[in-house]
């Protein structure tokens, strides 16, 4: 059982992600659901709206062989061990919680880590509201908008995520999180970028300055109308991106 070790500009501090294959291990997932085969790598795009970016990182036989290796080990039952050196744990940059009983094993390791502070992104809804008053405090969840069980966000008032191609549809007073502090702490709802319309560290539509321009001035826009967001957003249409929607997450 595999967790990585990201100290990057994405994250804030070090942060461990456990990661399982996408598509394959995430059972509602259905705007941006893709599977990559395990041996060939061949991708298969299921979702007609986004196509999960934690996917692209499995053309490469190493990623797939680790997310792969934590699939079997989980499935079969095997204790999920949180890094002792463990700080801040995201489950799931890709793949999500594929069952109940998979869902209450990391229950139990957020109770065995107080001092964790895990978050999560999930298509699997049903399986958070089946233990509600279960979860502890060092878990943050968040419904991944997108699958075929939102309407149980709205039913239970949960928190979620909610991943936009276009920044003026972001609904008014919604901040936009790009490196997983909303994520990681509180209750407040929140929107991502599309990764593959706006890239992480990459110039927007090959360095366009007339779309990086008119990029600037919506998100300018945007930031005078959500104040609060200022803080999550950059001017820079470079920005970093949370990869969560495809979870999330992604």
């Amino acid at each position: 059982m595999k967790f990585i070790k990201k100290k990057d500009k994405f994250y804030r501090g070090v942060v461990f992600e456990f990661n399982l294959p996408s598509g394959h291990s995430c059972p509602f997932a259905k705007d941006c659901k893709v599977k990559v085969d395990e041996k060939t790598g061949k991708f298969d795009i299921i979702g007609e709206k986004f196509r999960c970016y934690a996917s692209s990182s499995e053309r490469f036989p190493a990623v797939r062989k680790h997310r792969w290796d934590n699939f079997r080990d989980v499935l079969s039952g095997k204790e999920i061990v949180v890094p002792k050196e463990a700080k801040f744990v995201r489950i799931h940059a890709s793949g999500d919680f594929f069952s109940q009983k998979y869902f209450d094993s990391w229950l139990d390791a957020c109770k065995k880590n107080p001092n964790v502070r895990f978050w999560a992104f999930t298509k699997s809804v049903q399986f958070w509201v089946n233990r509600l008053n279960e979860i502890p405090s060092n878990l943050i969840l968040q419904a991944s908008k997108g699958g075929f069980q939102d309407e149980l966000i709205d039913q239970y008032n949960l928190k979620y995520a909610e991943v936009f191609s276009d920044i003026n549809k972001i609904p008014k007073g919604i901040p936009i999180d790009t490196n997983d502090d909303y994520a990681r702490d509180g209750t407040q709802s929140f929107a991502l970028l599309d990764n593959f319309k706006f890239k992480k560290n990459a110039p927007l539509s090959n360095s366009s300055s007339d779309k990086s321009e008119s990029f600037n001035k919506d998100l300018t826009d945007f930031q005078k109308e959500n104040p609060k967001s200022a803080s999550q957003t950059s001017l820079n249409p470079d920005i970093k991106l949370n990869l969560a929607f495809c979870l999330p997450t992604l």
